[in-house]
């Protein structure tokens, strides 16, 4: 009689079960980034914003991540994130697919695929992150996660490295569909993740500008359009609150029909798109529509009693510009060093650094240094830091005109602003229905 043939040992699991745990922690990181980011963008202070030279913030906000976000509908972290899923979902498959019997060369292939898609992946971005010069500490995490997954995919798991003939339909097949649907279920999430810039859109976007309303909301596009209306919906919600204190420094005249207080970090990115924006909008307003008063509200807890304790990366940095900004308020170059501030904000790598283009004008250093020490300096601070709390600042830029908080969105402010500051003008009527009316008729 002949012997049986002895059936082949089951697939390993132990290299599956530790990619799962590697696409778990990608996949967990990524998410954090991406929290992380959204902070970013609403003009708060981040954990990884340790100094400028350990500073997650430049990367994300390259022309790199920006081109990708705006190709791919999604910023980078959103697609580590789609790359952990899929490398969890392969995991997982290998797994369930080694207990019931089943071949699992269409897994193992799907996971080596995925782990050469994150290898070079990793090698564009760690290029680009070099090229700041800036060291990103999450980008680092994501790296060795990466490179570790394809370790044990190439070494831990059984079959050959490469998908052999027959093989590629079906490893393609799960692979693809795994990555098209966590692409796609994180599309929605990642379209309304603001970009570098959407916050308060390039000079560029704002000019030419049409002088009136009606013409100015007909050149906008379909977007743009629904954007002003979901904007001027929320602020005709908003109460309006009377001024705690007469204002300081004034652009324009008190007789203005639109008075706009904004407040800003001198190392917000959306501040630094806001005030490049009003610059413009200054020059091609009609004479008369607008006053314009700058506050100070420095995400730092040295100087901010309203952050908590640990938002501060002890260069104190932004409190030496929010105070040299008020100790510049009665130069005659007021306006411009405060451009020029935030035109340089990529430079100011420290308190002397900053100090030095506040006292490029009209000021002498010796002047600023001895301002930014006194008592009334701080107790400004103090006023603005109070002021912005009763509009329940939530971060940078914060907009209040005529009272009321506004979206720091160009399109919005330069619509309102044509309006004299009226949001029931008859030109908004052609808007768009605003979406949080339109979610609400639905129900």
């Amino acid at each position: 009689m002949s012997k049986k043939a002895n059936p082949p040992p089951p697939p390993p699991v132990r290299g599956a079960q530790v990619l799962l745990a590697l696409g778990i922690a990608e996949s967990a990181l990524s998410l954090f980034q991406w929290s992380q980011l959204l902070t970013l963008r609403q003009g708060g202070a981040t954990v990884c914003g340790v100094s400028e030279r350990v500073n997650c913030e430049a990367v994300w906000n390259t022309p790199f991540a920006g081109a990708v976000h705006e190709l791919l509908r999604m910023p980078v972290a959103a697609l580590g994130l789609v790359w952990g899923l899929v490398a969890v979902a392969l995991s997982a498959l290998y797994l369930v697919w080694q207990r019931g019997a089943r071949p699992v060369r269409p897994a193992v292939n799907g996971l080596r695929l995925t782990a050469a898609a994150g290898v070079a992946a990793c090698a564009v971005f760690a290029a680009v992150s070099a090229s700041t010069g800036v060291l990103c500490p999450t980008c680092l995490g994501t790296y060795v996660l990466t490179l570790a997954f394809a370790a044990v995919a190439w070494k831990g798991l059984p079959g050959a490295l490469l998908p052999q003939a027959g093989e590629w339909a079906t490893s393609l097949k799960w692979t693809v569909g795994f990555t098209a649907a966590a692409y796609v279920a994180l599309l929605v999430p990642g379209t309304q993740t603001p970009r570098s810039s959407s916050s308060s859109e390039s000079v560029a976007q704002v000019a030419p500008l049409p002088g009136s309303l009606e013409a100015y909301l007909k050149s906008l596009s379909a977007q743009e359009q629904q954007a002003v209306s979901d904007a001027l919906a929320l602020y005709r919600q908003a109460t309006p609150l009377p001024a705690p204190s007469p204002a300081r420094r004034l652009y324009g005249t008190t007789s203005a029909p639109v008075k706009m207080v904004e407040w800003t970090d001198s190392r917000c990115p959306h501040c630094k798109a806001l005030v490049e924006t009003l610059t413009v909008m200054k020059k091609r307003l009609p004479e008369g529509k607008l006053s314009l008063e700058a506050r100070q509200y420095p995400l730092d807890s040295e100087c901010n009693f309203t952050m908590p304790p640990q938002a501060t990366d002890g260069s104190g940095i932004r409190c030496v510009a929010a105070k040299g900004q008020i100790c510049i308020e009665d130069a005659p170059d007021y306006w411009e060093l405060r451009e020029k501030l935030f035109a340089a904000q990529r430079s100011l790598t420290s308190r002397d650094a900053v100090l030095q283009v506040l006292s490029s004008g009209s000021m002498s250093r010796m002047q600023l240094d001895a301002c930014v020490a006194r008592q009334d300096t701080e107790r400004k601070l103090r006023d603005d830091i109070a002021y912005a709390r009763q509009h329940d600042i939530h971060g940078t830029p914060l907009v209040v005109i005529n009272g009321r908080e506004a979206r720091a969105f160009p399109a919005f402010l330069y619509a309102l602003i044509l309006a004299d500051g009226n949001p029931d003008a008859s030109a908004f009527g052609a808007l768009p229905t605003p979406r949080a009316f339109q979610a609400h008729q639905a129900h």
